[in-house]
């Protein structure tokens, strides 16, 4: 038993080429894992399983000492066998996940999903895959193109907590290079943020990944801001644009229609939300909610379903974006 044991470990240990690995180091990974083996043993196992016709792998044939592999395009071996639980979970991940993976993780893994691929093919959870969605709220954009060089760039500088020397193109500003320290990666609809700094400064920044023109990995460690944690960055509401005038809560109050009033019921704007119906099928909305750009946007898409009451100042915004709409539709 411990021989085909020790088998099947150094079947695990051996890679796919390009990479390789030579007799004595696969001899040392063995002994780290507990084998206590000789060279000699190592050597006579390998040329045993490798004539077998059972296990496809090979070995260099002008170098001392031989460098043994798996030529690329062998299936992998997975023992034991992937269940079609563990082939769904894969295929949800590629799917759905795999633009969160670094490239190189993405490499990695393309050769499990090929084989929950194939595992699914003889089982019943392999519908699954057809019959679940995840659609954007709002309309649907086509993504924007990110440049194929910049993007591994940034996944492994954030990966490996190192600083990178960027060109950056903001929307209404000119090229500018900077040395950034990526914090980490937001995804919101159909563009990615890198949450970073730059240079040696604390405040943080976010960058659409579509928007850089240049990216080169660099030496230095990341500057990260103390305490930092990207959740707590998200829930102060910094990918809700908030207005810098406005550092607190508001007291929203919104009259609303039949509509509005069954649909925020179900999905509240805030914890303290409080809904009084008023006459004509209309209804009366109280909350405290974060003053910010995504309030507003939100607020537009509702068109005449939502009043905007209080706060005074709000509400003389919508009335004089009203006017310009008048205008224009006139």
């Amino acid at each position: 038993m411990d021989t085909i044991l020790r088998y099947f470990e150094m079947l695990r240990f051996i890679p796919k080429e390009p990479a390789s690995i030579s007799t004595p180091d696969l001899q040392k990974r063995l002994q780290d894992n507990g084998y206590k083996i000789d060279l000699r043993t190592v050597q006579r196992d390998l040329n045993k399983l490798s004539a077998s016709g059972l296990f496809p792998f090979t070995s260099t044939e002008d170098t001392k000492p031989l460098s043994w592999f798996w030529p690329k395009e062998t299936p992998r071996l997975q023992l034991p066998l992937m269940t079609a639980d563990e082939a769904l979970t894969f295929k949800l991940v590629e799917t759905f996940l795999e633009s969160l993976l670094p490239p190189s993780i993405r490499m990695h893994m393309a050769e499990y999903f090929q084989l929950a691929d194939n595992t699914l093919k003889a089982s019943p959870l392999a519908c699954w895959i057809d019959k679940v969605r995840i659609i954007p709220n709002g309309l649907s954009l086509l993504p924007a193109e990110i440049d194929s060089v910049v993007l591994p760039v940034i996944y492994e500088a954030l990966l490996k907590n190192c600083r990178f020397d960027a060109t950056y193109q903001g929307r209404k500003s000119v090229a500018k290079t900077y040395e950034m320290s990526p914090l980490g990666l937001v995804f919101r609809n159909n563009v990615i943020y890198l949450v970073a700094t730059i240079g040696d400064y604390s405040d943080i920044k976010q960058f659409a990944l579509h928007r850089f023109k240049y990216a080169k990995m660099g030496e230095k460690e990341i500057a990260v801001p103390v305490n930092f944690k990207l959740d707590e960055y998200i829930a102060q509401g910094e990918f809700d644009y908030p207005i810098i005038t406005s550092h607190q809560d508001i007291a929203l109050k919104i009259k609303i229609t039949k509509f509005m009033s069954t649909h925020l019921f179900e999905t509240p704007l805030s914890k303290n939300q409080h809904i009084t119906e008023l006459e004509n099928d209309m209804y009366l909305l109280a909350a405290n909610v974060k003053d910010s750009d995504q309030l507003r946007w939100w607020i537009r898409s509702f068109s005449t379903h939502i009043e905007v009451l209080e706060p005074l100042e709000l509400r003389a915004k919508f009335a004089q974006e009203a006017r310009a709409l008048g205008e224009m539709y006139r």
